[in-house]
C-alpha cells in the first residue's frame, strides 16, 4: 500500500537543514488503494498516479485542486490522457501548461512504455502526444522531470541494450558490484532538450 507522503524542508540549504517528519496527506487524496508519483504545480495543485483496481482502468492520473489550504477530492483526468490502460509517473509543469507522463503499451507505441505529452489550453487537456525517438524505445521509458530553465528532459530509460552472462553464480559482494555499475542492463538516467517541442506549443 503506497500513500503521498510529503516532507518539508528549506529547499535551498536542504543539504545542511533538518527535514521534518513525513505527514501522510491523508483522505481525500490517499485512499485504502495506491497512490504514488506526485508531482506538485505552482499553485499548489497535486498531479498524482492512483491504481484504483475497483474500476475497469488500471493506472491512471488524477488531479487534487488546493484550495483554501487543503487537498479537494481528486478527479481522474480526461481520456486524452487516461485510458483503459497504464499511465503514471506524471510531471505537471508549474504554470499546468503541460504534462509530461508514462503509458504503457499503448496502441501506436513503440513498446512497453513510453512518455507522452499533453498541453493545457482554453478548451482543456489536449489529446496526448508520444515524445517519439529518441526519447521512448522499444523498452520501459518513464519517470519524466523537466528542468524548466533549461528546457531539460530528464528520465528513465532501460533503452540499454548491455546484456551480462556468468559462468558461475556470484557471490552476494560481487552481485552489489555489477548492480552498481554503469553499464549493467538496467534503467538508467536520460537527458535530452525538449526546447524545440515546448516553443512550438507558444507559437502554434
Amino acid at each position: 500500500k503506497y500513500d503521498i507522503t510529503p516532507t518539508y524542508g528549506n529547499a535551498i540549504n536542504s543539504l545542511n537543514e533538518n527535514w521534518s517528519e513525513p505527514k501522510n496527506l491523508g483522505s481525500p487524496v490517499n485512499t485504502l488503494y495506491d497512490e504514488f508519483y506526485p508531482s506538485i504545480a505552482s499553485n499548489g495543485n497535486l498531479y498524482f498516479t492512483r491504481d484504483n483496481t475497483s474500476l475497469k482502468n488500471k493506472d491512471d492520473i488524477y488531479f487534487s485542486e488546493f484550495k483554501d489550504s487543503q487537498y479537494r477530492e481528486p478527479i481522474v483526468l480526461p481520456n486524452s490522457i487516461n485510458s483503459e490502460g497504464y499511465e503514471y509517473n506524471a510531471f505537471i509543469a508549474p504554470d499546468e501548461s503541460f504534462l509530461i507522463y508514462g503509458c504503457y503499451n499503448k496502441s501506436g507505441g513503440f513498446g512497453s512504455g513510453d512518455l507522452y505529452i499533453s498541453f493545457h489550453d482554453k478548451t482543456g487537456w489536449t489529446p496526448a502526444k508520444n515524445l517519439g525517438e529518441p526519447i521512448n524505445s522499444d523498452k520501459m521509458d518513464y519517470c519524466p522531470f523537466v528542468d524548466l530553465k533549461t528546457s531539460t528532459l530528464y528520465f528513465t530509460s532501460k533503452m540499454d541494450n548491455t546484456t551480462t552472462k556468468f559462468e558461475k553464480p556470484l557471490k552476494i559482494d560481487d552481485l552489489f558490484e555489477e548492480l552498481n555499475k554503469y553499464d549493467n542492463g538496467l534503467s538508467r538516467l536520460y537527458s535530452i532538450s525538449i526546447e524545440t517541442l515546448l516553443k512550438s506549443k507558444v507559437t502554434n
